[in-house]
């Protein structure tokens, strides 16, 4: 028992080492080493990534005028693992889908999320990116808003009664832009149970060389061991998910691109929840702006989408390994990229 407890008290110890060399006391910015110092040196950092195409098959998502967010999500993605198997070819890639199909082939929404998540801890995947587009809660096209300007008065007596005065205007598909979401840092608990979900394969705990700790292998993953190495690395994953983020809302907009920033979400996102890494999803544009639509529908705008992605990834990679690419300078050569939407 005595053993135990020194083992179990030298093990999170090393979590809690881990978790500071990652998190830097604060979240760096701009891919640069918070006040903690620099992060030390990981062979590898990143060795599988998972790319998920949202929706699918007969979940369309969001349509514009002509297009749907399933088509254009799949085309970026398959850009994106086109041009990161160019210039990063040891990296494996995951893909939750290559055609338009539900992932898993289920009837529901729910069974084709869950199976993204599934495949996406199955496969130890050290960093989740779910492509999607948005909309801002207007169909594509003419729509109108009714608002109220004023009230009168109706009927007599005891039934005179005051009434709403509406006024019918055309509404305007102005929002457009990107924003990333991943999940909220004060949901504890929800992406640790992810993490623990992984498999024994993945219960790894890697130094600072990025070396596997052998010895984390005789963890018991219903322990209460367990249940504190995942909250710490649910905390780590967290500090990822945002720094990965960030640099991909801050390419988009070195870009010209109106960026929202990025954003926490509690509820509604499955695969941020259930995935046991760090992950982000990304809205590329509104297909509810036909300006934006026709964009996201061009070669230039998926493949520029996709520089931006790159950039970022590029930046991120480097952070987690210890060289931090500053934000003044260039990242590396532009993306590769096909000519096609490879569907």
């Amino acid at each position: 028992m005595r053993m135990r407890t020194q083992y179990l008290i030298t093990t999170i110890g090393g979590f809690l080492i881990t978790l500071h060399s990652f998190a830097g006391g604060t979240l760096p910015r701009n891919g640069e080493p918070g006040p903690g110092g620099p992060r030390p040196h990981q062979r590898n950092a990143i060795r599988t990534v998972i790319i998920d195409p949202g929706h699918g098959g007969f979940d369309t998502g969001t349509k514009g005028l002509y297009s749907k967010e399933a088509a254009i999500a799949l085309a970026v993605s398959l850009k994106l693992g086109k041009a990161m198997a160019d210039e990063y070819p040891d990296i494996k890639q995951v893909f939750t889908r290559t055609t338009d199909e539900m992932p898993g082939g289920g009837s529901t929404i729910a069974s084709g999320l869950n199976y993204r998540a599934e495949l996406a801890n199955k496969s130890k995947g050290d960093l989740f990116i779910a492509i999607h587009c948005n909309n801002d809660g207007h169909p594509a096209g003419p729509f109108y808003i009714h608002r109220i300007i004023g009230h009168r008065y109706v009927g007599k007596g005891k039934r005179r009664h005051r009434v709403p005065i509406y006024q019918t205007i055309r509404g305007s598909h102005a929002r457009k832009g990107t924003e990333s979401y991943i999940w909220k840092a004060d949901r504890g608990g929800f992406k640790g149970t992810a993490i623990n979900q992984r498999g024994e394969g993945d219960n790894e705990i890697t130094d600072s060389s990025g070396e596997a700790n052998a010895d984390s292998t005789a963890f018991d993953m219903t322990s209460p061991e367990a249940t504190m190495r995942a909250a710490l690395y649910e905390k780590r994953y967290f500090a990822n998910s945002a720094l990965f983020a960030s640099l991909v809302e801050e390419q988009f907009a070195n870009s010209g691109r109106l960026s929202e920033g990025v954003k926490q979400r509690d509820e509604g996102i499955r695969v941020l929840q259930a995935t046991g890494m760090p992950s982000v999803l990304v809205e590329i544009g509104f297909l509810s702006n036909v300006e934006e639509e026709n964009y996201l529908n061009s070669e230039e705008g998926q493949n520029e989408v996709v520089k931006n992605i790159m950039d970022a990834f590029r930046r991120y990679k480097a952070t987690l390994e210890g060289h931090p690419i500053p934000a003044s300078e260039p990242t590396g050569p532009p993306s590769k990229v096909s000519n096609s939407s490879d569907q």
